[in-house]
């Protein structure tokens, strides 16, 4: 019987990162800091999680080559919307969870992009049977874009170093000033 416990519980410890990863079109809406916007279009929308851009370049200048991976989620929504699903917002279809890398060299202006399908969820972040994106053509429509993306993304990440700069300088300012008196209560009475 303990054998069987641990066992269960060793299930649940396994099981439980990987509920936790699904994500819903609320979370990519409710985070607009970390879930960035790099291409919107008719049927779908690409965010990029920018917790989790890493990139690399060459040191000679014009920093010719740069690699950036990170974690990308594409948003498709229906063809024919009629009234009943923008009242019942039922608009998302599927998103897909990608590990995603660029690829570009900057001498040649040749831009690549490898994606590897991580998870495909409905709108509410259950988790949906999915063939492989690259036999439904999805993956060579989101390569296509390499260039866009790259482009909006690497924007997005000085962006996104600035404002991470200006609140460390924010926080150190507030951490060396002062700390301010205490008001006086109430005035002594005579």
């Amino acid at each position: 019987m303990k054998k069987l416990y641990s066992l269960m519980l060793a299930g649940l410890v396994l099981a439980a990162p990987g509920a936790a990863m699904a994500m819903d079109s609320a979370a990519l809406l409710a985070h607009p800091d970390q879930y960035r916007v790099i291409y919107a279009g008719e049927d779908e929308v690409i965010y990029a999680d920018m917790d989790t851009v890493r990139g690399i370049q060459t040191m000679d200048f014009p920093n010719s080559i740069e690699n950036m991976h990170f974690k990308m989620y594409v948003e498709s929504y229906k063809d024919k919307v009629n009234a009943m699903d923008f009242a019942k917002d039922n608009l998302v279809t599927q998103i897909r969870e990608f590990d995603a890398g660029l690829y570009v060299n900057k001498n040649e202006k040749s831009y690549k992009m490898e994606l590897k399908l991580d998870g495909v969820y409905d709108a509410r972040g259950a988790a949906i049977p999915s063939k492989d994106q690259e036999e439904t053509g999805d993956a060579l429509k989101i390569r296509a874009k390499a260039k866009d993306l790259y482009m909006n993304l690497y924007r997005l990440e000085r962006v996104h170093q600035a404002e991470a700069a200006k609140a460390a300088a924010a926080a150190a300012q507030d951490a060396s000033a002062p700390a301010e008196p205490a008001a006086s209560a109430a005035p002594a009475a005579e």
